[in-house]
């Protein structure tokens, strides 16, 4: 499994070849197989080129011997005046007077002419080919009585092969050179194509070692940079699932954590107090676990909902519900809930699980670093729902600029609840601000749905809790609420994150 993710990392055996290397050897390779098939057609032509020279020089040299003979003997060209004649033989070249049957009778080459001499001898037509390892050009002079004088000239083959090879090797240096500077621009090029899929495989070995800060980097080439793009986007998705899986870990903890605690407190004092109702203690506790369940549900469907909140809430609903939660704690420690809303409050587009949550912090933190009568106001601010939570202690001692900070330094507590507040709150599209510092007054400013119709509406429905010490009644459009329950929210910082 460790190889899986082993992307950007050399191997030990080198079994698969840099992408670069294969590159520049096939960029290398196309440029040596077409230079290839440019050099042997010009290799061949080039022999064939200086072939052609060689007869054309050849011949050239026998008209103009053929000239010389016809100027020299103006009576008439024969074979014995032929015979005393001196015949020029020019630098490599042999030039020979010869009779129409082969024989020769002035000038340079072999006693008995070729098979060819005969021949144009005999078919009074100019030849040429490569007799031995000769050049041979025949050039027959026709004279009035029918016979022809033959002019010879020939030069060897192996100046021609010289002259070809000289020329091979020149090309040869050339494709050289070419390959040479061809190798170089391929290894500049090979670098350049694989430099961002080197970096792709980085990411990637990183992203499998579980760094998910890998970032797209522009190559310029369409296909690589669609790879790294998605390469990015795979990498958000797995840090913010990553992400919300361990928040949901530490909200749940800390949502759970006193709730808990409860629970133990008190089944451990039903069963150490004489003569104590233990059957109450066992309703309680499933009452509390009830609670207990509902809080996981809501972590768990606000750790998958990954928008905005597409359905509306009935605030009142839910905080008559927090209140006849949270009021029978409070009554325990000689301790009042206040609860007073207008009338008529407009549906907000806030989750019912995201502010049952909050509600349940900022209570919690009342409970826990506040004093006094914890008071809940609702408000309709036409076009804001506004919910304050506040009390009567000693306020926020700390910086309040950090108390929303994340497992704050300066937090008492563990510093997630205020955080997690907030960010529930802002997903939804509104906001959770600290309004008054002593004593401290959380304010939730939740947005009006601006088509409540075309939304799912939450139903609940109000605890019908029994009123409070107060004398109000359960809220359901009235001023004032308190109800009694179990304890199953948690508690977090109010004079600290």
């Amino acid at each position: 499994m460790r190889d899986l993710f082993a992307f950007g990392r050399p191997r030990s055996d080198r079994s698969a070849p840099a992408l670069s290397g294969v590159l520049q050897q096939s960029i290398v390779l196309a440029a040596a197989l077409a230079t290839l098939l440019f050099a042997i057609p010009l290799a061949v032509s080039v022999n064939g080129l200086y072939r052609n020279q060689a007869f054309s020089d050849l011949a050239r040299n026998a008209e103009k011997l053929r000239t010389q003979l016809s100027a020299a003997i103006p009576g008439g060209l024969t074979a014995d005046g032929a015979a005393g004649f001196s015949v020029p033989q020019p630098d490599h070249t042999e030039l020979g007077v010869y009779t129409a049957n082969g024989i020769r009778v002035a000038g340079a080459g072999p006693d008995r002419g070729e098979p060819i001499v005969v021949t144009v001898g005999t078919t009074d037509l100019e030849q040429d080919g490569l007799v031995g390892d000769q050049l041979v050009v025949v050039v027959p002079i026709p004279r009035d009585d029918g016979n022809v004088i033959l002019v010879r000239a020939a030069r060897p083959y192996q100046e021609v092969r010289k002259r070809t090879y000289a020329t091979w090797a020149l090309m040869a240096a050339l494709a050289a050179v070419v390959l040479v500077l061809v190798t170089g621009l391929a290894r500049a090029r090979a670098r350049q194509i694989a430099r961002p899929l080197q970096q792709l495989a980085t990411a990637a070995d990183q992203l499998g070692q579980g760094d998910f800060s890998v970032r797209a980097v522009p190559a310029g080439v369409l296909e690589v940079d669609a790879v790294s793009t998605n390469l990015e986007r795979t990498a958000r998705r797995l840090g913010d699932m990553l992400d919300r899986e361990r928040r949901f870990s530490s909200d749940a903890s800390h949502q759970l954590r006193t709730p808990l605690t409860a629970v133990r407190i008190g089944l451990e004092a039903a069963l150490l107090t004489p003569g104590a109702d233990l059957r109450s203690a066992a309703v309680e506790a499933l009452t509390s676990l009830d609670r207990l369940e509902q809080t996981v549900e809501d972590l768990l469907h606000l750790a998958r909902d990954a928008g905005g909140t597409a359905v509306t809430t009935q605030v009142p609903v839910i905080v008559s519900q927090a209140a006849a939660h949270w009021s029978e704690l409070l009554l325990r420690h000689h301790r009042w809930l206040d609860v007073r809303a207008d009338r008529d409050v407009q549906p907000a587009a806030v989750s019912a699980p995201a502010l049952r949550t909050v509600l349940d912090v900022l209570l919690g933190n009342a409970l826990v670093h506040g004093a006094g009568t914890v008071t809940i106001r609702v408000e309709d601010a036409g076009e804001a729902v506004v919910v304050e939570v506040g009390d009567e202690g000693a306020g926020v001692t700390t910086d309040p600029s950090t108390i929303f900070r994340r497992r704050s330094a300066q937090a008492r507590g563990t510093g997630i609840g205020l955080a997690l507040a907030r960010s529930l709150i802002e997903a939804d599209g509104g906001r959770l601000e600290l309004t008054r510092v002593r004593p401290a007054a959380f304010t939730v400013f939740l947005a009006v749905a601006a088509d409540p119709a075309a939304l799912p509406l939450v139903e609940a429905v109000a605890p019908t809790g029994s009123p409070g010490p107060t004398g109000f009644p359960e809220l359901t459009g009235s001023p004032e609420l308190t109800g009694s329950a179990e304890l199953t929210g948690s508690a977090e910082d109010v004079g600290a994150p």
